[in-house]
């Protein structure tokens, strides 16, 4: 079994491999021969662990991402094996992966909803999530200016001057209300617990990624949001059921159903598309497996293939029948 460390994990892969690995997943799931199990959760005192799989048997991989959030700190870890061998492949530290990957799946969203005049990305948020979800969305397409809103002014220029040393126009935009004035993209990355972004901020054309929060009894856009939305998709409708406080409460209020809201391996295999340049998407990201474990598996390859990682006997199987 081959350990993988953050720091190669870093090394090893770029956000364009991210999105076409995690494309290619996709469409295996649109084909059938992905399959991935929902988040699941154990609460305890102040603690919440974490545990969902997927398998993707074209890429000769199945797994599982599990990961314990304690009071200022989260730990993860995806464990891979092979299905034709049932060997253990990897274990591999997974909170850059995480975040990468979410980054990843905006960027695929985005791809294939933002508008082909879209020139102007703004981001919610000046933390992990949201510097992953701009460099994975510049990495596949080309805009003029990147706006980044938060609470804290101080993250937000610091963010910024991340932004602009990689070449990238960026600037802090002075309000909410500015940025989506700005904006053609806007990906919200937050771990608000209220809702924030109101139905009057939304213009026609507009494509949103909400990535914040997957807990029911939290919130980024206002359940009104979804009245001048033309097309919803989410990652797994399972999985949004259970978490997404956006989705939940605009169903439980008549602005959307359920029935109406699709997946995100629809809009690679072009089942559902934006049908006007007027028309607002939106994706509502949580995170499911099928990503990480894709990730992981191209992640483990590149560091056979480069000598990186430690490799360690952990077979899982005792083979003799007595002991």
């Amino acid at each position: 079994m081959l350990i993988i460390r953050e720091e190669d994990v870093k090394d090893l892969i770029d956000f364009k491999e991210a999105v076409d690995i995690i494309e290619r997943a996709l469409k295996y799931q649109a084909e059938g021969e992905a399959q991935l199990i929902p988040r699941s959760r154990i609460f305890m005192r102040e603690k919440v662990y974490h545990v969902m799989a997927a398998s993707i048997e074209p890429l000769d991989v199945v797994g599982l991402k599990t990961y314990l959030s304690i009071p200022g700190r989260t730990s993860f870890a995806v464990i891979i094996f092979s299905i034709r061998s049932g060997e253990i492949l990897s274990l591999i530290e997974a909170d850059l992966l995480g975040r990468i990957r979410t980054g990843a799946a905006s960027a695929i969203a985005t791809k294939y909803l933002a508008r082909k005049d879209a020139r102007a990305l703004g981001i919610i948020g000046s933390g992990r999530q949201s510097y992953t979800q701009a460099l994975a969305i510049l990495s596949i397409r080309y805009f003029d200016h990147v706006f980044v809103n938060s609470l804290n002014r101080e993250n937000s220029e610091i963010f910024v001057k991340r932004l602009r040393e990689k070449g990238y126009n960026a600037f802090v935009a002075d309000s909410l209300h500015d940025l989506f004035i700005k904006s053609d993209v806007i990906s919200s990355a937050t771990n608000s617990r209220q809702p924030f972004i109101k139905a009057e901020y939304i213009k026609d054309g507009l494509h949103i990624n909400l990535v914040g929060s997957n807990h029911p009894n939290r919130a980024e856009a206002y359940p009104e949001v979804f009245l001048k939305t033309r097309l919803v998709v989410t990652d797994n409708i399972e999985q949004a059921k259970r978490e997404s406080g956006d989705l939940i409460e605009a169903v439980r209020k008549g602005y959307i159903y359920w029935e109406k809201i699709h997946e995100l391996w629809e809009l690679v295999v072009g089942r559902v598309s934006r049908s006007s340049e007027d028309e607002v998407t939106l994706f509502k990201s949580h995170g499911v497996a099928l990503w990480d474990v894709a990730l992981a598996k191209l992640i483990y390859e590149k560091a056979r293939s480069k000598g990186v990682g430690q490799e360690i006997s952990f077979s899982g199987f005792w083979r003799d029948r007595y002991f």
